[in-house]
């Protein structure tokens, strides 16, 4: 073929391709870009509803059962179906897709005149912490389902009023039902690192541990981690730190995860070591939590029975939301620590909660 005719025939057949392309590239640029997809996540410690270090310094069985007996009446006058109906209220405001619950108490007491500890196990419920809330989350209209839930320390102890009272303590990951929501995998365990606190009636054992979901939101994949670190001793804290980062650990998982919990360590150092957080910081996780959102505090009333009439003991932050890699957060609020938040007196628990929206990669 003459080169000026074959020059002429690439020249249209390169202008019928852009032709025929055209359409599917304006098609293409028409398109409207994916939205970015953000989730809404909560911590929320929501108290045993008692001082249970106020028996361990009893001398003898007498003013064990007598202190034991003061830490029952307490939770009683902490009214936890009154508190279950602030916290619900928190929820509906909030809405997260996700929460991470501590302390979600169990509290049974043994028949009359039973007062041998776990050598006759208490099975008869008075509170039950996860039942009263799922029941007023269905009452304020929400649809919330339990993900996971990990049984930790689990204690039974004789009071002066002649009978056991036993506390079994939960961690409990709530999900929100959305049909772009999908929890893929459900993880739980116990630390290795607990303490054993030998009292006159016996040796209670407290024994922590985390609960954890892969979740697939709008096509983005992550893992909700959620925890509750040793208030006691700060050695066990941090050995209870490192079991999480530990080969084998839940944050060991090649996703972005969402780490949420009650640490006990304060990421300033001020009222609690940050050397919990450190140890968590120091594997790739950050806090976030932004300081335009405010200082952030959670923690704590300074009564016991919640009776505190300011918010002025809500002075640092160990109720955190960490993330790896770092994911934005968009918006934030503390719930619960103001004097409005409050019912008959009572505040929703000892703890405020903290919620963040955090846009997922």
């Amino acid at each position: 073929m003459h080169s000026r005719a074959r020059g002429a025939l690439v020249c249209a057949l390169t202008l019928t391709l852009a032709l025929a392309l055209a359409p599917a590239a304006v098609a293409d640029a028409a398109k409207p870009k994916p939205k970015p997809t953000s989730v809404e996540v909560m911590t929320r410690n929501i108290y045993l509803g008692g001082n249970i270090f106020g028996p361990l310094a009893a001398t003898t069985r007498e003013e064990f059962e007598r202190l034991a007996g003061a830490l029952w009446a307490e939770v009683q006058h902490t009214n936890f179906p009154a508190r279950a109906k602030l916290l619900a209220g928190e929820v509906k405001r909030t809405k997260p897709d996700l929460i991470g619950l501590q302390e979600v108490a169990l509290w049974r007491r043994g028949p009359d005149g039973v007062k041998d500890g776990a050598t006759t196990p208490a099975t008869q419920v008075v509170y039950d912490f996860l039942a009263t809330l799922n029941r007023e989350l269905k009452r304020a209209g929400l649809n919330y389902a339990v993900a996971v839930k990990r049984t930790e320390a689990d204690i039974e102890a004789p009071i002066d009023a002649g009978y056991d009272v036993r506390l079994t303590m939960r961690d409990v990951i709530l999900v929100k039902k959305r049909r772009d929501l999908k929890i893929t995998k459900r993880l739980s365990a116990n630390y290795q690192t607990e303490i054993g606190v030998p009292t006159v009636g016996g040796t209670i054992t407290s024994r922590r541990g985390w609960t954890a979901v892969d979740a697939r939101l709008n096509g983005s994949r992550f893992r909700f981690v959620n925890t509750h670190l040793e208030a006691a001793l700060e050695a066990t804290r941090v050995a209870q730190a490192q079991e999480l980062i530990a080969p084998g650990g839940p944050l060991r998982v090649q996703r972005p995860i969402i780490l949420v919990g009650d640490f006990n360590s304060d990421p300033n150092g001020t009222e609690s070591p940050s050397s919990a957080f450190d140890v968590i910081k120091g594997f790739g996780f950050a806090d976030s939590w932004p300081r335009r959102f405010g200082p952030g505090f959670s923690c704590c009333t300074d009564n016991s029975d919640l009776s505190d009439t300011t918010a002025n003991a809500f002075d640092h932050r160990i109720d955190l939301i960490l993330s790896k890699p770092r994911l934005k957060a968009l918006r934030g609020e503390v719930v619960g620590d103001e004097t409005s938040d409050r019912s008959g007196g009572l505040w929703p628990s000892d703890h405020a909660g903290v919620v963040l929206t955090l846009r997922l990669p």
